[in-house]
C-alpha cells in the first residue's frame, strides 16, 4: 500500500513521510538490502550523493573519520550544546534518512563501512545545523571515533553532548534507547564507573520497552548485565537476570541476541560452580551456527578468556586472547580483555620462563595505565595488580614492593566495589606470600579472598581457595 501511494505522489518532498514508513516496513520484513538502497535513493533525490558500499571501500574510511573529527575537535562542550538549531524541513528530513540508513545498514554491510556513513551523517550535521536527530547522530559518531582511534576523551565529550541534546530538543523518549546504548556501552565505559553505565543502560532498556522496541531493549539489557558483571555484582543476581532473559528470547521470532545470553549464562554458571564451560573449543562455537558477526566473536572470545582464567586454564585463556588479536578485535574499548591477558601471561611465564610473556604483561600494564588516566575507578586497581604480579616474578624480587602493590590493588578494588577483583588481588597476594615462604600472610590473604568470593557468590572459587589453604596448612604441619 505504501508503495502505491509513493507512485501516485509526484514531488519527493511530499513523499518523505511515506518513504520513512516504507523503509521501516521493508526492514521489519527482513528486506534490509532494499531498505538500505531506498535510503540512499531518497538521500540522492534530496541532494546528498551517498556512494554505494563498493565505492566507499575505494574512498577510504580512515581519512573520512579523521576529516569528520576535525570538524568537531575545536568546539567545547558548551559550544556544541549551543549550536544553532536548523528549522529547514529538508535538512531535518536528510538527517532523518541518514538515521534510517545507519540503522538498516547494520544488517547489510560491515562495521567499517557503517563508520563511513556515520561520518557522512556527522559531516552533514556539522555543516547544516543541529536538529532533533542530532543526538543519535553524535552518539553514533562518538562510537565510531572510539572504535577507530584512541580518542577516548573526545569520544566521551561528543557522546555526553548527545545525551544532553536529547533534553534540549525534548526527544528523550524518542532517542534515549539508542543514545544510551551507544554512549554507555562504549565511550562512557572509559570514563564513568561501570555501575553508573549499567544504570544508564537500564534506563535505555526502560525507554525501549515503553516504545515497544524489543530489539533495542534486549541490546541495552545484555550490555547492562555485562557492566554489572564488570562492576562485581553478585553472581546470583546476574544468573536471575540472564535466566529470565533467555526464557523471553526463546519465545521471540528473531533470536539475534540469544547466543549472547547463552554465552553469558555459561560464564556465570561456571563462576558460580554450577557447571564447567559448555564448550572449550571456540571452533565448535563458530561453526555450529554458520557465519557469525564480529560482535558475537568478540563477545565469545572475551567471555571464554575470562572464564578460562578464573578456572586456571591459562593456555585456553591465552588461546582466546590471541584469537581476539588475530581477528583485530582487541580494541581499546576491550580493555578488560587486556587486563586478563596480562594476568594470563604471568601464569604462562611462571611455567615456561620465556621473556616474551613478561613483555606481554608490560604491554597490558601500559594499556591499563592509559585507561586509568581517564577512569581510576574502573582501571587503577588493575594497574596495581598487574604491577604486583610483575614484581612477584622478577629475578630480584622486592617483597616489600610487591606487597605494597598487592595491597594497593586490594584497596583500589574495594573502593570501586569490585568484590571479584578484590578477591582476585587477595588470592594472588596469597600465592606470592606462599612462594616467598611467608605462610602466615599467605593464609591471611587467602582467607580474605575466600570472604570476597563468598560474597560474590562463586562457590567454585571458594572451593578452590579452601583447597589452597588446606595445602598450605598441610605443608606447614
Amino acid at each position: 500500500a505504501s508503495k502505491m501511494i509513493i507512485e501516485k505522489i509526484k514531488m519527493i518532498e511530499d513523499k518523505l513521510d511515506i518513504y520513512t514508513l516504507y523503509i521501516k516496513i521493508l526492514f521489519a520484513q527482513d528486506d534490509a538490502v532494499k531498505a538500505f538502497n531506498t535510503c540512499r535513493w531518497v538521500l540522492r533525490r534530496l541532494g546528498e550523493n551517498v556512494p554505494p558500499p563498493e565505492v566507499v571501500e575505494d574512498i577510504g574510511v580512515h581519512a573520512t573519520v579523521k576529516t569528520t573529527y576535525s570538524m568537531y575537535i575545536g568546539f567545547s562542550t558548551s559550544e556544541l550544546l549551543g549550536m544553532e538549531e536548523s528549522k529547514n524541513p529538508i535538512h531535518i528530513a536528510i538527517m532523518n534518512f541518514y538515521r534510517e540508513l545507519i540503522f538498516v545498514s547494520f544488517k547489510v554491510i560491515t562495521k567499517q563501512l557503517i563508520y563511513y556513513y556515520i561520518c557522512r551523517w556527522a559531516q552533514y550535521n556539522s555543516t547544516n545545523g543541529f536538529c532533533r536527530h542530532t543526538p543519535e547522530c553524535l552518539a553514533s559518531f562518538a562510537c565510531a571515533l572510539n572504535d577507530w582511534f584512541d580518542f577516548s576523551r573526545e569520544s566521551y565529550k561528543i557522546g555526553k553532548v548527545a545525551v544532553d541534546l536529547m533534553k534540549k530538543y525534548d526527544v528523550v523518549s524518542d532517542c534515549a534507547p539508542f543514545v544510551y546504548l551507544a554512549v554507555y556501552s562504549s565511550v562512557a565505559l572509559l570514563v564513568e564507573p561501570y555501575q553508573s553505565c549499567a544504570d544508564m543502560l537500564q534506563r535505555g532498556y526502560e525507554f525501549s520497552m515503553s516504545k515497544g522496541d524489543t530489539d533495542l531493549a534486549s541490546r541495552n539489557l545484555v550490555l547492562m548485565v555485562q557492566n554489572l558483571y564488570f562492576g562485581g555484582t553478585k553472581l546470583s543476581v546476574l544468573k536471575k537476570n540472564i535466566s529470565s532473559r533467555i526464557n523471553l528470547e526463546t519465545q521471540r521470532s528473531h533470536q539475534i541476541l540469544l547466543p549472547f545470553w547463552l554465552i553469558f549464562e555459561d560464564t556465570v554458571f561456571t563462576l558460580i560452580g554450577d557447571q564447567e564451560m559448555l564448550s572449550p573449543n571456540i571452533e565448535a562455537d563458530l561453526t555450529e551456527g554458520g557465519t557469525v558477526s564480529s560482535d558475537y566473536l568478540d563477545f565469545l572470545c572475551h567471555q571464554r578468556m575470562q572464564s578460562s582464567y578464573w578456572l586456571g586454564h591459562y593456555d585456553r585463556a591465552k588461546y582466546y586472547a590471541e584469537r581476539k588479536i588475530r581477528q583485530g578485535l582487541l580494541k581499546f574499548k576491550s580493555i578488560v580483555s587486556e587486563f586478563y591477558f596480562g594476568l594470563t601471561a604471568i601464569k604462562i611465564f611462571q611455567r615456561k620462563g620465556k621473556k616474551v610473556w613478561i613483555n606481554r604483561t608490560e604491554k597490558s600494564i601500559a594499556s591499563m595505565k592509559k585507561a586509568a588516566e581517564n577512569s581510576e575507578w574502573n582501571f587503577q586497581n588493575k594497574v596495581y595488580l598487574l604491577e604486583a604480579e610483575l614484581s612477584s616474578v622478577s629475578k630480584h624480587i622486592d617483597n616489600d614492593e610487591a606487597l605494597e602493590k598487592y595491597n594497593k590493588a586490594i584497596e583500589a578494588a574495594k573502593r570501586s566495589k569490585f568484590i571479584h577483583e578484590e578477591g582476585l588481588a587477595c588470592e594472588l597476594a596469597g600465592f606470592h606470600c606462599n612462594r616467598v615462604g611467608d605462610k602466615t600472610n599467605a593464609l591471611n590473604f587467602l582467607s580474605r579472598a575466600k570472604e570476597c568470593y563468598n560474597e560474590w557468590g562463586s562457590r567454585m572459587k571458594v572451593k578452590f581457595i579452601d583447597n589452597e589453604i588446606q595445602q598450605i596448612n598441610n605443608t606447614a604441619s
